[in-house]
């Protein structure tokens, strides 16, 4: 399954590598790919994750979430 979360905030590599190795810890989350340039990440995951635990791994680093789909 592919999980796009949709982040505001980031704004250099640092950002991108700190929502990737955060999001990449969350249960369940395979990989964790953030597209800088447009503000998201995707999430790759066997099964659905749960979207208040990436809401609240995406509050915790400073970031805010647009969306999640």
């Amino acid at each position: 399954m592919k999980t796009t979360v949709y982040i505001d905030g980031m704004h250099c590599k640092n950002c991108m590598a700190k929502v990737e190795k955060s999001l990449s810890t969350v249960e369940g989350v395979q990989s964790a790919k953030v597209n800088l340039d447009k503000g998201f990440a995707v999430l790759k995951t066997k099964d659905p994750v749960n979207h208040d635990v990436i809401l609240d791994t995406i509050h915790t680093l400073g970031y805010e979430v647009k969306e999640i789909k």
